[in-house]
């Protein structure tokens, strides 16, 4: 695919991502605010993105995913912990890296052959994984006797190991107490073993790639840290301190929320009655599943039925999936269920925003300035759901199949104790004055040739 040249004095910008939505999405607005600056973007992702990336003004190169739903099936059906993890980051990301090695090899010959004076500056999503071998020894693209700068931008909460927290997974508060880390210090060791494993196996793989220097840190300390620049898409306030902060990690804030129409949304035909509803005084309470473990049973219809005979609220339900309907289920008066319905549409209306703890959803809460109900864990959902507590924000229900009690509980302690909103707003304020997209066009302009 032919790319086009940039303006003098800009570099040429390459975002990669894995092919999945939720890993992608962030890095849109990135591209749209780029594009507008004038700077040239060729964008690697999945094929389900094209149509979203190309309205940014992108150029759009497709990666082919390795994950199919036999390996989702098979993953969820080991026991939750080490084992079920380390089979998904294998799975996912590190059996991802040849073919998203071999994209982003194109990408950047097509780069050099177009415009072959263009200093390059790479975006990368955390996950994205096809930089590394290059990092590493492999050999460079033809026209590059240097490889780009590379800027990593996160897209889960920061992963870095430090002497001041437990090891990133299961979601335990963090504790820089002398006995705290000493805690600290054991769980790391007595993970040791199952991380090493990965890292072999993540050497073998960069080495058929042609690899001559092996990874020798955690394996998400290399994807947070390893390249030149990270960005933290949060302010401070949502993330725990650390005394062993890495010096290239840049807090920027979440990305702002898009303004309803800025993309053609239809809003449903029952929005009028949410407006009612609203002046009404009723409460609005919004739950969703997510876009990635979507078995309802687990957070959506539990919600809807510790709510269904409160009069006082709005609820709304989204799916998640455009054409998804929600079977076998008696909708009560008071809820409304969407198949597909963006974040930034219906959060400026909400007064709860129930969660499976996703990381671009909390972030869309925080940017709406919308108290939370989080329940989720594996993946990164326990630190997630940990972090909106810890700042605040969220009540944690600490497990991704709540019942129906503790929704109901949660939903009132967040209605009635008035200094989550007021903390939700705060940090709202924090992030919108940070401004993501001129940081990251700052950060892609410090890396690159004078």
């Amino acid at each position: 695919m032919t790319g086009t040249t940039t303006p003098l004095g800009k570099p040429t910008v390459v975002i990669a991502c894995p092919p999945a939505a939720g890993h992608t999405t962030p890095l849109l607005v990135q591209a749209t605010h780029l594009t507008a600056r004038g700077y040239s973007v060729h964008f690697i992702a999945g094929a389900e993105s094209e149509s979203a990336i190309l309205k940014t003004g992108a150029t759009f190169y497709p990666v082919e995913t390795v994950w199919t739903p036999e390996k989702f099936k098979y993953m969820f059906s080991l026991p939750e912990g080490h084992e079920r993890r380390i089979y998904g980051i294998k799975g996912f990301f590190v059996d991802a890296t040849p073919g998203a090695m071999r994209i982003l090899r194109t990408v950047l010959e097509d780069i050099r052959s177009t415009d072959p004076d263009r200093d390059v500056v790479i975006l990368q999503e955390y996950t994205s994984m096809g930089v590394w071998p290059f990092l590493f020894g492999a050999p460079l693209p033809r026209g590059y006797t240097r490889f780009p700068k590379v800027i990593t931008f996160s897209t889960t909460p920061m992963t870095v190991s430090s002497i001041d927290l437990a090891p990133f997974g299961p979601g335990l508060s963090p504790d820089s107490s002398v006995e705290g880390r000493k805690r600290n210090r054991a769980l790391y060791e007595e993970d040791r073993p199952v991380w090493d494993e990965l890292t072999d196996y993540v050497n073998e793989v960069f080495g058929n790639l042609g690899t001559t220097v092996k990874v020798i840190e955690p394996f998400f300390d290399f994807l947070a840290t390893g390249a030149d620049l990270m960005l933290q898409p949060c302010s401070p306030s949502l993330e725990y301190p650390r005394s062993d902060m890495p010096k290239n990690v840049r807090f920027i804030g979440a990305h702002p929320r898009k303004e309803i129409g800025a993309d053609g949304i239809v809003l449903p035909e029952w929005w009028g009655g949410l407006l009612a509803a609203r002046d009404q005084g009723k409460k609005v309470v919004f739950v969703s599943q997510g876009t990635f473990q979507l078995d309802y049973n687990m957070l959506l219809r539990p919600t809807i039925q510790a709510l269904s005979d409160r009069d006082d609220c709005f609820v709304i339900g989204v799916l998640g999936v455009k054409g998804a309907t929600l079977d076998g289920v008696s909708i009560p008066a008071n809820t409304q269920i969407v198949d597909f319905l963006p974040y930034d549409a219906v959060l400026p209306y909400v007064d709860v925003f129930v969660s499976n703890a996703g990381y671009g959803g909390f972030l869309h809460g925080v940017m709406n300035g919308v108290p939370m109900v989080l329940a989720g864990s594996g993946q990164d959902k326990s630190e997630v759901c940990t972090r909106g507590e810890w700042a605040g924000i969220a009540v944690n229900l600490k497990t991704d199949t709540p019942s129906v009690d503790a929704i109901r509980d949660a939903v009132d302690t967040v209605l009635t104790d008035t200094k989550f909103k007021k903390r939700c707003v705060e940090i709202q304020r924090e992030n919108e004055a940070l401004d993501s997209r001129a940081q990251v066009e700052r950060a892609i302009l410090e890396f690159a040739r004078a």
